[in-house]
């Protein structure tokens, strides 16, 4: 047994005396263009924690639905909490979980927006409690990788697209799959992506709604001339999405066995 969730509060009781280790799944109720559900985030970042759960026994926590989504919410279904709401949750959630001997927390993030919210949460846990946490998002474990010669990360592009359709093929609407470039308004200044424009030789952050930049909601995340290929999702099989879904969850299963053993001690500077 190793979702919280079906354990009564004696069966909980026990499992806490057996591990220091909790994963909690985060993710966000937002758009995710023409084709995907709008729970997309939340429903990969929990099948893959569950199947990491089933895979090496850590405790999995119930999926926390909702994120920092604001710069998507001109379009209908995104709800979206503050980054100050999101800190003060995950921070108490890392409090209570303290409060039961954990020590140790992977949060399987979901949505790209959490992670300031979550970074600050858990250096504040790391400095009052000394909980050690991590933060995996599974663009990053792909990050090397080309999904047809496109970035895992693009937002509701072929990677998105795929660990959907392995977890919830209900919620995807292939035939409407559509990847659409970060759109351009000035000459000089190009946006690469929502949140970051290319002026000369270097880059500026500006940060945008979503609608500024894509009339769909499925970005590129990039300038057009920065795609490679078409937006043919005809590659994006069933098959193809397994493998791929088994890839991430396979890195974090070694990675969750790994950080359970991981001591960092908090040591006080030179001179106390």
């Amino acid at each position: 047994m190793f979702e919280l969730s079906n354990m009564t509060w004696p069966e909980a009781e026990e499992r806490f005396g057996k591990t220091n280790l909790a994963i909690v799944p985060i993710g966000a109720t937002e758009q995710h263009g023409l084709h995907l559900g709008v729970g997309a985030d939340w429903i990969q970042a929990w099948n893959i924690a569950r199947m990491v759960g089933e895979r090496t026994g850590a405790l999995v926590l119930p999926v926390m639905p909702y994120g920092v989504s604001g710069h998507h919410k001109e379009f209908p279904g995104t709800i979206t909490l503050t980054p100050e709401t999101l800190q003060e949750v995950v921070y108490e959630i890392i409090e209570s979980l303290d409060r039961y001997g954990i020590d140790r927390v992977v949060f399987m993030n979901g949505h790209g927006g959490n992670l300031g919210a979550i970074t600050g949460a858990i250096k504040e846990a790391r400095e009052n409690m000394g909980t050690l946490c991590a933060v995996v998002q599974w663009w990053d474990i792909l990050s090397s990788r080309s999904i047809y010669g496109h970035p895992a990360e693009e937002h509701a592009g072929y990677a998105e697209t795929a660990l959907m359709l392995a977890s919830r093929p209900e919620a995807v609407r292939m035939d409407r799959a559509v990847l659409t470039p970060t759109r351009q308004v000035d000459d000089e200044i190009q946006l690469v992506r929502s949140g970051l424009g290319r002026f000369k030789d270097g880059l500026v952050r500006i940060p945008l709604s979503t609608v500024d930049v894509s009339e769909t909601g499925s970005m590129t995340e990039a300038h057009p001339e920065d795609v490679p290929g078409t937006s043919d999702y005809s590659k994006i099989t069933p098959e193809f999405a397994e493998t791929l879904l088994e890839d991430v969850v396979a890195w974090m299963s070694d990675f969750v066995k790994g950080f359970e053993s991981l001591s960092v001690p908090l040591n006080k500077p030179r001179g106390e």
